[in-house]
């Protein structure tokens, strides 16, 4: 059943918000020497990976703002660990099962060929993808509630080898508890990496965590190669249309900061980002009057947030009638790209796939340059 459409923007406002998150038995007190540092992950800020042969050391930072560093050991055989390593959790690898709390979490699972391995996940209407959601209707993969409180009795009954969470540092959670219980928590920052090459970079730990390395190395090379194929063709364009990203809530417009993941893409994608001199990196919030003095310059206005008709923009903003974007028709968002359930495609998928987000952008930017396909974005209709 599909959900109405007051529950489909609610939804789309969650995704949007969220989208713009141990011991053994005693040995030497310090770790063995024989430990090489992973050179596994090219873009990706906020992993690492050192090997220590017995087990990996993996360690996280900036899973969200102001978060410490969490620590992981990997470890594939029962040998005991140091004593150094005590206040570490512990994953055995390979999983054999896994719970997860965003729905970027799910592509990688999908593209690793692991979708039987997920046994539950909070909110499964957001879930998107037909594959996933025909687990959900045959009750391979339990409801948990919700994402800032997962239900603890649930899932202390799944008992997952691996709860994977995202945070965006506020809200409660039951971590402790559950890792009490011996089901390790592992907190991955994806959505804090900038570098659109970094978040598909995470696709590899989901490699090292079920033995399919090689498998998630490859596929990442693949997607690597094709990002940068598309951004060679694009780097010799001289003429960079001007662009605008950002809608409008209340009286409040939300648009990316100009050191963020999506001016990145649109860097990338051979635009000239109204906010590019802008140094945040996340989103900003800007008053309508300072939004009004740029917007109308722009060449091509995206994601005018739940505005997804040139009616309803005009509706709202009756000065967008003379927006250089609303006149030659301009105006592209990947609103109207959902799922079974109404969750945007875009939010499940884009981490994962960056060299079709580029591919898209560059379409709509160069359009007689460029392929004539578009996997997320669609120009908003009449």
């Amino acid at each position: 059943m599909k959900p109405s459409g007051k529950k489909q923007n609610l939804l789309y406002l969650i995704l949007l918000f969220n989208f713009l998150l141990i011991n053994a038995c005693k040995q030497s007190s310090k770790p063995q020497k024989n430990t090489q540092t992973s050179s596994i992950f090219k873009y990706a800020q906020h992993i690492q990976i050192k090997n220590y042969g017995e087990y990996k050391i993996l360690k996280i930072t900036g899973a969200y703002p102001g978060a410490p560093d969490y620590n992981y050991v990997l470890k594939k055989t029962k040998k005991s660990l140091p004593d150094s390593l005590k206040s570490y959790q512990v994953i055995n690898i390979p999983l054999k099962n896994i719970v997860v709390t965003s729905t970027t979490h799910l592509t990688p699972l999908k593209i690793l060929g692991l979708k039987a391995k997920l046994i539950g996940f909070p909110n499964t209407s957001y879930i998107s993808d037909t594959e996933f959601r025909k687990l959900v209707k045959n009750g391979q993969i339990k409801e948990l509630g919700n994402e800032r409180q997962i239900n603890t009795e649930k899932l202390l009954m799944l008992h997952p080898d691996l709860l994977m969470q995202f945070s965006s540092g506020s809200g409660q959670n039951s971590d402790e508890t559950f890792i009490k219980n011996n089901i390790p928590v592992l907190y991955n920052a994806d959505w804090m990496e900038q570098n659109p090459l970094g978040r598909a970079e995470w696709l590899k730990i989901f490699g090292i965590l079920f033995n399919k390395e090689k498998l998630a190395d490859s596929i990442f090379s693949q997607i690597e190669a094709r990002y940068i194929k598309i951004k060679k063709q694009i780097d010799t364009i001289t003429q960079k249309p001007l662009v605008f990203q950002g809608g409008v809530f209340g009286d409040k417009w939300f648009v990316p900061g100009g050191r963020s993941y999506a001016a990145q893409l649109i860097k990338d994608a051979g635009g000239q980002y109204l906010w590019q001199n802008d140094t945040h990196n996340g989103s900003i919030t800007l008053n309508f009057e300072n939004v009004l003095l740029q917007l109308p310059k722009a060449d091509i206005w995206l994601n005018p947030g739940m505005l997804i008709s040139k009616e309803a923009i005009a509706k709202e903003i009756p000065a967008a009638k003379d927006f250089k974007s609303f006149k030659n028709g301009r105006i592209y968002t990947y609103n109207l790209t959902r799922g079974s359930g109404g969750g945007v495609l875009y939010f499940e998928e884009s981490n994962a796939y960056p060299d079709r987000v580029l591919s898209d952008l560059f379409h709509i930017f160069h359009p007689e340059k460029s392929p004539q396909h578009l996997y997320y974005y669609r120009k908003i209709p009449r």
